[in-house]
Formats: structure tokens, sequence, C-alpha cells
């Protein structure tokens, strides 16, 4: 009888320090993100390369989506295409990336989530 009262309070001193923990752990959705980590430039020029970045690598992936997945890869058909648009490329592109972003966001959120999992049945082990 002792014995099931030391676990019953345990058991609640283990729930109340997990709510603790948990608002304490920072949520995914809550981290911080400092795009100077991100892009690849020269200290100073950050907000130059990320110009750069968002004008070229939208049109670099509509340019890409519009050769291999309409073209079929095969060079006579890209060169038939109007490719003088350079906003309406831009914008296939800029699709493109945001979905690749999107996918790799959800990617990130299930690890997260895996990887916080993980760690509460390990804390939940090591208690009992």
């Amino acid at each position: 009888m002792i014995r099931d009262d030391a676990k019953e309070n345990a058991k609640e001193y283990l729930q109340e320090k997990r709510k603790e923990r948990r608002q304490i752990e920072e949520g995914f959705f809550n981290q911080s993100v400092d795009y100077r980590s991100l892009v690849l430039s020269p200290a100073g020029y950050e907000e130059i390369a990320v110009a750069l970045y968002a004008a070229l690598i939208p049109y670099l992936a509509g340019l890409s989506f519009l050769f291999l997945f309409i073209a079929r890869a095969q060079m006579e058909l890209f060169i038939e295409f109007n490719l003088s648009s350079f906003l309406i490329i831009w914008a296939i592109g800029y699709e493109v990336c945001a979905a690749l972003v999107l996918i790799g966001i959800f990617i990130s959120w299930v690890r997260y989530l895996v990887n916080r999992w993980d760690q509460e049945q390990k804390r939940n082990q090591k208690a009992f």
C-alpha cells in the first residue's frame, strides 16, 4: 500500500515536471531562423546575395521545370518555347521552389516530432 502511494506520488511529480519542461522547451514553430546563416556570401553582403538568389534561383528552377517536365528533356521541344518572358518563367520557378520549401518544412517538422517523441520515451524509461 505504501509502495502504491509512493508510485502515484512519483507519477504526479513526473507529470508536473513534464509540463514545466514542455513550457520551457521551444516549439518547432517558435524557433528563430537567421537568414544570414543560410546565405552563402561574404560578411556584409547578405542582402545583395538574397536579392540575387530571389531573382536567379526561381528563374533557373522554372527553366529546369520547363525543360525536364514540359519539354521532356528534348532540346528541340525546349527551343520552341518562347523564353523571352522572364516573369512567367520566374513565376513557374517560384511555385516549384515554394513547393520544395514547404515539403522541406514538413519533413523537418516530422523529424522534430520524432526526435521529441524519442526524448520523451527515454525520459520515461529512466524514470521507472
